[in-house]
């Protein structure tokens, strides 16, 4: 296809592609939980209290989760969708921790070739979600060019459903799978050109749920230290 998918980089792991859209340029991997019970525990408790949370206003009143948004040490740019801009924060020491642990199950040894950035939602039960859309924000430029967001599921298991933007005839429109604590996933490719995704509401779910979605920032503002270093 010409560009190399993560799980095709893990030889020690098997990825399953529950979307391989070869004429779009579409792919999401799956890989469930290679962590033990005791590191998933651990983790969520790390980033459940170790994250500063907000919960901004949306247009139709607070968004139905929490959220943070974090970046690699001299990034300073916000993450802007729609009429909500989250503040950064510096990537704390757990975070570089979990990121040693998670990487190499993504093909990704090096740090100097991890994601810059990470996108972390706090779902509190079943009623917290996260509509349809696309991570489509300039930042990532996943609009223009191939890109990769890598995810990590902790906590009680969540329905996650892909959608097509526009299917042809006789085409499977919709994609779901149940992501549990430790499962990760992959959106890759021009996914956020074409398609949307959401985390829908599921009312007789107790419990919380966190997310992480790294990504690698490639347009930085015009006033980051980072994207000035990067000219």
């Amino acid at each position: 296809v010409g560009m190399k998918l993560l799980g095709e980089q893990t030889p020690h792991v098997k990825w399953d592609y529950i979307l391989s859209d070869d004429s779009r340029r579409c792919y999401a991997g799956y890989l469930p939980s290679p962590f033990s019970q005791e590191s998933k525990q651990a983790f969520f408790e790390e980033i459940r209290d170790g994250t500063s949370w907000v919960q901004p206003e949306g247009r139709q009143g607070p968004i139905p989760r929490k959220t943070a948004w974090m970046v690699s040490p001299g990034c300073n740019c916000h993450y802007t969708y729609g009429n909500i801009s989250v503040e950064p924060q510096t990537y704390p020491q757990w975070m570089v921790q979990l990121m040693q642990e998670v990487m190499p199950y993504c093909g990704i040894n090096s740090q100097s070739e991890w994601p810059n950035s990470c996108n972390l939602n706090l779902y509190s039960d079943g009623g917290m979600s996260v509509g349809w859309h696309a991570d489509d924000e300039s930042l990532f430029q996943g609009k223009f060019s191939d890109i990769y967001i890598i995810s990590l599921s902790l906590g009680v298991t969540r329905k996650f459903e892909l959608r097509t933007n526009w299917p042809e005839d006789g085409e499977k429109h919709l994609r779901r799978c149940s992501l549990k604590s430790g499962d990760l996933m992959t959106m890759e490719g021009m996914v956020q050109k074409h398609y949307q995704h959401r985390v829908p509401k599921e009312e007789n779910i107790q419990g919380p749920r966190i997310n992480l979605t790294w990504r690698w920032t490639l347009k930085h503002r015009p006033t980051c230290p980072s994207g000035r270093r990067r000219r």
